[in-house]
C-alpha cells in the first residue's frame, strides 16, 4: 500500500471513532434525561402515597373517622414544629416530639392533649409517634422530589447537554404546605407570632 492510502485509511478510522464517541455521548445525555424525567414524574406518586398513608395509619390504629384523623395530624404537626412548652419558657430546649409533648414535665402536656381528644395517654403517644415518623417521611418525599427536579434541570441546562435536551426541563414542583407558609413565601413576610 502506498503512503497516501495508509494516511487516508487512518483519517477515515479516526473520523469513524470520533463519530462513534460523539454518538455514544449524545445517546448517554438523552438516556440520562429520560431516566431523570421518569424518576421526577414517579416521585409525585411517592409524595401522594406518603400523605395518604399518614391518615390511614391513624385510622387503623384508632379506628376513627377521616375527620378525627385529620384533626389529630394537625395537632401533632403543630407539636412537631416545636411549639414551646413549659420548660422552653424557662430557657430549656426540650427537643423532638417527646420534649414537645411532655414539655419536660413528665407527661403533663401528653395527658392534657390525650384528655382533650378523649383517648388514653398510651394510645395518644403511639399515634403521635406514628405521625411524627410519617411527617418526617412526607418531608423526605418532598425533599427528594425537589432534589430530583434540581438534578434533571441541571442535567438539561449544562453545556453541551443543553444542545440536545435543553428544552426538556420539567416544571418546578409545587410543595404541599400550609396556607400560612404559602402566603409567607408569596408575600416575603412572616407574622411575628408564628415563630
Amino acid at each position: 500500500m502506498s503512503k497516501g492510502t495508509l494516511v487516508g485509511i487512518s483519517i477515515i478510522a479516526v473520523l469513524v471513532i470520533i463519530v462513534i464517541v460523539v454518538a455514544a455521548s449524545i445517546i448517554g445525555v438523552i438516556n440520562t434525561e429520560v431516566k431523570l424525567a421518569n424518576r421526577y414524574d414517579a416521585q409525585f406518586n411517592v409524595v401522594e402515597t406518603t400523605l395518604d398513608t399518614m391518615r390511614k395509619t391513624i385510622m387503623n390504629q384508632h379506628k376513627c373517622t377521616k375527620e378525627w384523623a385529620d384533626q389529630f395530624i394537625a395537632v401533632v404537626a403543630e407539636q412537631v414544629k416545636g411549639r414551646p412548652g413549659p420548660v422552653a419558657a424557662k430557657g430549656a430546649n426540650p427537643g423532638g416530639i417527646m420534649g414537645t409533648l411532655t414539655g419536660g414535665t413528665g407527661g403533663i402536656a401528653v395527658t392534657r392533649e390525650s384528655e382533650s381528644l378523649g383517648i388514653p395517654q398510651d394510645l395518644y403517644m403511639k399515634l403521635a409517634n406514628s405521625i411524627e415518623g410519617k411527617l418526617a417521611e412526607f418531608k423526605r418525599s418532598q425533599d427528594t422530589l425537589t432534589d430530583v427536579w434540581r438534578a434533571h434541570k441541571t442535567h438539561c441546562e449544562v453545556f453541551p447537554n443543553s444542545l440536545f435536551v435543553g428544552g426538556k426541563v420539567k416544571e418546578k414542583p409545587e410543595m404541599i404546605s400550609s396556607k400560612v407558609t404559602k402566603m409567607a413565601v408569596e408575600t416575603k413576610e412572616l407574622e411575628d407570632d408564628l415563630l
